[in-house]
């Protein structure tokens, strides 16, 4: 009986410590048929030659003057509408996941601040902001080590001229989320990184290089002589977004199952609490 508790007490320990970093890690959704796109808008303006895309691009309304794509242009076809029911999925999917560090009220220069930690330095996490987020220009932020990085902010994002968004140690723009509730705005010559979804429009500097994806269906977005690189992601990149009127779903560990790991996890800790202290008792009732 002592063997049985000293080993249920020791295993629901281990469960604990195992089952509290994956239920507060950030997760990034999958893209669905927009993992593929470096730009998707209703509106596309490019007036200038010299933008480059390594992926797809997808409009409703085409630009003056067309960039060039590496991969697909998709215009209003059934690619096209699909990849925009998955941008929402995708957003909503990141909007659902609790904040692990809250700003002040306010704008948020993120290259700046130290009430995160570092200034300038990000570790992976969910970082919310109740107004606009920006980057001084000439600054740099830096994203250290693996991991999913979600800025979520009520308000636009912005970054100033020359300012560079860099990731070390692991860190991959497939993972980096912006989700903006206002106009994205990138300065002339800047350097970014990540998933920018943002309907509410995206606007690029002239020269700017930007792995990752500008995502704004439903918006426009404008490029001067950008350039665009697509980092190598996996198609579902973790968890898989919901249908188009489903909650989204957590990640799973097997085909066919929507259940998560780290809801079995808690279950099994749970029936393995119930079991210590039900042994518990019954050697306390005995002892009587």
């Amino acid at each position: 009986m002592k063997l049985f508790i000293k080993t249920g007490i020791t295993s629901l320990i281990l469960a604990s410590l195992i089952i509290s970093p994956m239920a507060s890690a950030a997760t990034s959704p999958g893209l669905g048929a927009a993992n593929t796109f470096n730009v998707l808008s209703s509106s596309y303006v490019n007036t200038t030659p010299g933008t480059t895309l390594a992926g797809d691009l997808g409009y409703t309304t085409g630009p003056a003057t067309a960039p060039t794509v590496g991969g697909n242009t998709h215009v209003a076809n059934s690619t096209y509408n699909q990849a925009g029911i998955d941008q929402g999925n995708a957003l909503t999917f990141l909007n659902s996941q609790p904040c692990t560090f809250n700003f002040a009220p306010g704008p948020i220069n993120l290259a700046t601040d130290t009430t995160h930690g570092p200034v300038g330095v990000y570790t992976p996490g969910v970082y919310c902001m109740t107004g606009a987020a920006s980057v001084t220009a000439s600054a740099t932020v830096t994203l250290d080590g693996a991991g999913v990085y979600i800025f979520r902010m009520d308000g636009a994002l912005t970054t100033g001229a020359n300012s560079i968004v860099s990731l070390i140690n692991g860190a991959s723009a497939c993972d980096v989320w912006w989700t903006p509730t206002q106009a994205t705005s990138l300065g002339a010559n800047s350097t970014f990184a990540g998933t920018d979804i943002d309907a509410a429009g995206i606007s690029v500097g002239d020269g700017v290089i930007w792995n990752g994806q500008a995502l704004a269906f439903g918006g426009t977005v404008t490029t001067d002589n950008d350039t665009f690189t697509s980092p190598t992601c996996n198609t579902s990149r973790g968890a898989t977004p919901a249908g188009p009127t489903s909650a989204p779903i957590l990640p799973n560990t097997g085909s066919g199952s929507s259940t998560s790991f780290t809801t079995l996890a808690v279950a099994a800790a749970a029936t393995l609490a119930v079991a210590v202290l039900g042994a518990l008792a019954l050697k306390k009732q005995r002892s009587l």
